[in-house]
């Protein structure tokens, strides 16, 4: 994964047709290369990040839209603190 900071939006879809989230976020490329930090911007309150983490617990797999319209699908992992998330890109999609 090529070096990368920006801002993204993090989707998760029930189906093709429904959408249960769309999240506004700060992407930046880890250190290793292969995992994105995202941080919500702005700043997710106590019960949406509560919804984000059940969305998470029930399927971490996500859509990450570039401003540039790249499209990714990524595994969301909590990153430490409450408003860091790790994204990995989801093999052979």
């Amino acid at each position: 994964m090529d070096r990368y900071q920006g801002v993204a939006h993090l989707e998760w879809w029930a189906n093709a047709r429904t959408r249960l989230m769309r999240l506004p976020v700060e992407v930046t490329t880890a250190v290793d290369g292969a995992t994105l930090m995202a941080v919500a911007s702005p700043p997710l309150r106590q019960v949406a990040r509560e919804e984000l983490l059940a969305l998470v617990d029930a399927d971490p797999q996500f859509v990450l839209r570039m401003d540039d319209d790249t499209v990714m699908d990524v595994v969301v992992e909590q990153g430490g603190d409450a408003g860091r998330l790790l994204l990995r890109s989801v093999p052979g999609v």
